[in-house]
């Protein structure tokens, strides 16, 4: 176990032959209420590395400019040993080997930026990207699948990272994944449901978690890793309707949602579902 200044001194020490490859020089490390950080600068580009609750975020900002968050990794200070370290700062030189170094390509859009946990703590809510991005420090494998939905909508779509690329990573861990990654993932489920928007609680619970088909033994993990029974109960309540007569019209309308079109609202498929539940009942 490492503090956050001793941890932050071990990504230095794993990153900065790869900042001064690329051109930056170390600016050093300092804590603010932010957090703690270390800074790297090329001419007035600084990049920060900046490791706060259980994350580790990568910024940059110019200097004229103000600091604008360019990617997030996990840095779980209570879980984190040499090993761990490692394979972060190797992420990290990934990175900003791709963002900083000759062959870089400018032009990539920029990811919409996420909800932090202060902003939510000033009555801001959890929105799908945050949910993505959060779900990536899980499945670091998904950043190219990420990247490509931005560039080709032109921002995040959702349903389409998710139905593609993250339900299968998600639903393979509930269903025969280890302890450890269970634990991570239904952490961020958790937090991302109770102080998320509609349309994040719909994703959870009827765009990922819709597709366990109300399979016993998957529903009897997510019992076990969420203790909001509000959460539970209208999981629970999705997936019995989605595997009824009813549900399957309403699946299929899911499997099969409208042509994307820039700026359209979502609609709460969720509220309509649950809805639906209620007049079979009556």
């Amino acid at each position: 176990m490492f503090d956050r200044k001793e941890a932050v001194k071990a990504v230095h020490k794993g990153c900065v032959d790869k900042f001064e490859e690329l051109g930056f020089a170390f600016a050093g490390i300092a804590e603010d209420e932010s957090g703690v950080y270390a800074d790297f600068k090329r001419d007035d580009l600084t990049v920060r590395l900046l490791s706060h609750d259980n994350l580790l975020d990568v910024l940059e900002k110019t200097e004229e400019g103000d600091f604008s968050k360019t990617g997030v990794n996990l840095l779980d200070l209570d879980d984190c040993d040499e090993k761990e370290l490692k394979s972060l700062c190797n992420e990290i030189n990934d990175s900003v080997s791709e963002s900083y170094g000759k062959k870089a390509v400018k032009s990539v859009k920029k990811a919409p930026a996420t909800v932090s946990r202060a902003a939510v703590r000033a009555g801001m809510s959890y929105d799908p990207n945050t949910l993505a991005n959060k779900i990536l420090l899980v499945y670091p494998e998904l950043k190219d699948a990420y990247k490509e939905n931005i560039e080709k909508y032109d921002q995040f779509l959702c349903d389409d990272f998710f139905v593609n690329y993250g339900n299968e990573r998600i639903l393979a861990t509930i269903k025969s994944g280890d302890a450890q990654t269970r634990k991570k993932l239904f952490k961020i489920l958790v937090d991302m449901y109770q102080d998320g928007t509609s349309e994040t609680q719909n994703l959870i619970c009827v765009t990922i978690l819709g597709e366990m088909n109300n399979d016993s033994e998957m529903l009897e993990v997510c019992r076990k890793y969420i203790d909001d029974d509000d959460f539970y109960d209208t999981l629970e309540a999705v997936n019995k309707l989605l595997a009824s007569g009813t549900g399957k019209r309403l699946k299929e309308k899911l499997e099969n949602p409208p042509k994307y079109k820039p700026e359209k609202k979502k609609g709460g498929l969720m509220s309509s579902m649950l809805d639906a539940s209620a007049m079979q009942q009556q």
